[in-house]
């Protein structure tokens, strides 16, 4: 058992803010959900059959549910506990299994996130390289492989720091359970699987594309390719916003790791930057996917092209 002494005004502040952003994104989420839930209902017969063909929207309402899933854990994990220190005055938080296993489970959907954008990327990069493959553009090839890859992926490369480094635990002074950057394993590997790798598969794919472009004279050909090369810009796009949110963590980081030690409200600024860039993506991603942004709109998906 740990007991933290109260936060300070500026540590509220940028609590509440991460509170707030979080519960707004659970907010858009649901509202998407709600909205692709009534349209789902109100289609006939073709068009819920239409739909439920439809990979890229399958691959969109996959991010759309890891962002539900992730907001419910942060606000138990994270935003919760942070109330019951800085509004309830309560300061002893036990450091148990529990503490630590809902901070594993929290870390690995922040994971399967990006990585549920690298799988679009790959959709994407799927139709332009390989046309005719037919079944690597289906959407029961993604429901069955590509989006349980998506949570294993998130889950097996979150594993090390859980067990291996023992990095997940009760921070001395926050009153939540999160991968400590006091640990030099998870202050590198936690970058590199959760955005490095997703990042990299992104810029292959995006580049791949621009090469075949290149070397495809057919108009037809040419615009569907453009379509899939436009929808990878876009979330490199968002990628470098969230990357642009994320650096006053990064400079943070880069002022107090040269002197020996960490910040120690490294964390909680890095939870708020986290908070921020799920809203950030959350209201993207229809604009993200065409489809996604007409079924929204109240127009029928089966006259959207891309």
């Amino acid at each position: 058992m740990a007991i933290l002494s109260p936060s300070t005004v500026f540590g509220q502040i940028r609590d509440l803010t991460s509170t707030i952003t979080n519960l707004l994104t659970l907010l858009i989420s649901l509202s998407f959900l709600c909205i692709v839930l009534y349209k789902i209902f109100h289609f006939n017969s073709l068009q819920r059959k239409k739909f439920f063909q439809e990979t890229s929207i399958l691959l969109s309402l996959n991010t759309l549910f890891i962002l539900i899933i992730r907001s419910i854990l942060q606000f138990i994990e994270i935003d919760l506990n942070t109330i019951k220190r800085n509004y309830l005055s309560i300061t002893e938080f036990n450091d148990s299994f529990q503490c630590r296993f809902l901070g594993y489970i929290l870390l690995s959907i922040h994971n399967s996130l990006y990585w549920s954008f690298a799988i679009k990327s790959i959709y994407r990069f799927t139709r332009v390289i390989f046309p005719y493959r037919k079944w690597l553009h289906q959407s029961t090839t993604y429901l069955y492989i590509f989006i349980p890859m998506d949570f294993l992926l998130g889950f097996l490369t979150t594993f090390p720091i859980f067990i291996g480094f023992n990095a997940i635990y009760l921070l001395p002074n926050e009153p939540y359970c999160t991968a400590s950057y006091m640990k030099l394993a998870s202050l590198i590997y936690m970058p590199v699987v959760a955005f490095v790798l997703p990042l990299s598969i992104i810029s292959i794919c995006y580049m791949s594309i621009i090469l075949k472009m290149r070397g495809i004279t057919t108009i037809a050909h040419q615009q569907r390719n453009r379509r899939d090369f436009i929808v990878i810009q876009r979330i490199i796009i968002i990628i470098v916003i969230l990357s642009i949110v994320s650096l006053p963590l990064f400079i943070d980081l880069f002022v107090y790791l040269p002197k020996g030690y960490i910040d120690p409200n490294m964390n909680s600024i890095g939870w708020v930057a986290s908070s921020i860039d799920a809203v950030i993506l959350a209201i993207s991603l229809p604009f993200i996917d065409p489809k996604m942004h007409q079924l929204l709109k109240n127009r029928n998906i089966v006259e959207t092209q891309m």
